[in-house]
């Protein structure tokens, strides 16, 4: 598990354009925690540190334990977007995307 918050934590901040310097400025942590967790050689990680990362790159905390196919920065912006729209308007946004599908 991990592994797979590593990896989606270094795809989000290279979509980014963040270093590992930047992100662990923006996030209160170290670089070599940045670096260690984005390799997935981290054992354990508290939930608050995990939430300061998130918040860093944009995230939710619930991003980190989606679909690991649903963890690309595109999906997970896309969902995040999705999330802040009335029921009305992100039922009629996902109609018109799955039309578009279909095309």
């Amino acid at each position: 598990m991990l592994e797979e918050i590593g990896k989606t934590i270094r795809k989000q901040r290279k979509a980014l354009n963040m270093t590992i310097e930047q992100l662990a400025e923006k996030s209160g942590s170290s670089p070599s925690l940045i670096s260690i967790i984005e390799r997935g050689k981290l054992d354990n990680i508290k939930m608050q540190k995990l939430s300061d990362i998130a918040q860093a790159l944009n995230l939710q905390l619930s991003d980190f334990f989606l679909n690991e196919n649903l963890q690309d920065p595109d999906t997970l912006n896309l969902i995040n977007y999705l999330s802040t729209l009335p029921e009305d308007k992100r039922r009629n946004l996902a109609k018109l995307i799955m039309k578009l599908k279909n095309l």
